[in-house]
């Protein structure tokens, strides 16, 4: 692609598979205009620069905020980027991403990628692990608290990783026993099953009457259902996850038990550099369980599909 004065070329070297990817096929809540190139978890180094761009310099190592903002609206003031009022696109999802050899950004949306960052996992910034921060920063928790991850694939497995930092008590909670596997490796200290009959049970016991918080990861009907069982009164639910479903919560429990339900897109930038510095400390390392070249997209995109990616598939475009 051709690049305007104040964007960048970045040459892709690693691009994360997302479930909005699926999304994005199915025509459901993105539908770009054709041909398109998906992809927004990209990860590259800069190959051409725009004639008024500055402070980056040829060959740098890089991943872009995806969402291409006003900068004006009381969102972007208030430093809620994923909120503008006037979004112009958004990398990948509306605009050509990163499944191909080059893609652009504007120059004022990228981020140095530190050295001590894979790419594979440092592309996986501009979704799953700015998500993971700023899900956790919207939900108002301290230490000793107890958190629910509500499916805990991708996302879930950098969130229960960012909550035992913070000095949390973590459940993970899924149908796929190989994800609790994985949380229980990255640092949940319960790991329930959603099929188990007592699974509410057992968080209400470990929580000592519920928990503070549920990161509801999938989305579904079914599992906000599940969220709202494990909760304290007056807990909250984080809805992360996406699905054209309607919650199976009545208004009777929700004003009766003073439950509180809070949405989380994506992250601003600030939540971005703050990941990649987390990310360059060690505290996060999101779990890639499958890598693959760019002639095999469609099996990767299979796998994120039919559920069987139990972490982050990850396309190399480039060694």
């Amino acid at each position: 692609p051709t690049i305007g004065p104040d964007e960048v070329l970045i040459e892709t070297r690693t691009c994360g598979i997302c479930r909005t990817d699926v999304h994005i096929q199915d025509g459901l809540a993105y539908v770009p205009s054709l041909p398109h190139v998906p992809g927004h978890e990209p990860a590259g180094i800069v190959s051409q620069i725009g004639a008024n761009v500055q402070g980056l310099e040829l060959g740098q190592r890089v991943v872009p905020h995806l969402f291409l903002t006003c900068g004006n609206c009381r969102y972007c003031r208030n430093g809620h980027d994923a909120q503008c009022a006037n979004v112009g696109g958004i990398i990948g999802v509306t605009q050509g991403g990163g499944f191909a050899e080059y893609f652009v950004a504007p120059a004022r949306n990228l981020l140095p990628l530190p050295d001590r960052v894979p790419f594979d996992a440092g592309g996986l910034t501009s979704c799953a692990v700015i998500t993971a921060v700023h899900a956790y920063r919207r939900a108002r928790l301290s230490v000793g608290d107890t958190a629910v991850v509500l499916g805990t694939g991708g996302i879930g497995q950098i969130l229960i990783q960012i909550l035992k930092h913070a000095g949390l008590r973590v459940v993970g909670l899924s149908r796929s026993p190989r994800s609790l596997e994985i949380a229980k490796d990255v640092g949940a200290d319960l790991c329930v099953g959603l099929s188990e009959d007592d699974a509410e049970e057992q968080i209400i016991e470990f929580s000592r009457g519920g928990a503070d918080c549920v990161f509801e990861c999938a989305g579904f009907a079914l599992s906000m259902k599940v969220a709202a069982d494990c909760l304290r009164r007056g807990g909250q639910i984080v809805v992360i996850g996406e699905e054209a479903e309607f919650p199976e919560i009545d208004t009777i429990q929700i004003a009766q038990r003073e439950l509180e339900i809070i949405g989380s897109r994506n992250g601003s930038k600030q939540d971005a550099a703050d990941a990649l510095e987390w990310m360059a400390q060690g505290i996060i390392a999101p779990p890639i369980v499958e890598r693959l070249p760019l002639e095999r997209i469609n099996d990767g995109l299979q796998m994120v599909r039919a559920g069987t990616a139990h972490g982050r598939v990850v396309v190399t475009i480039k060694v």
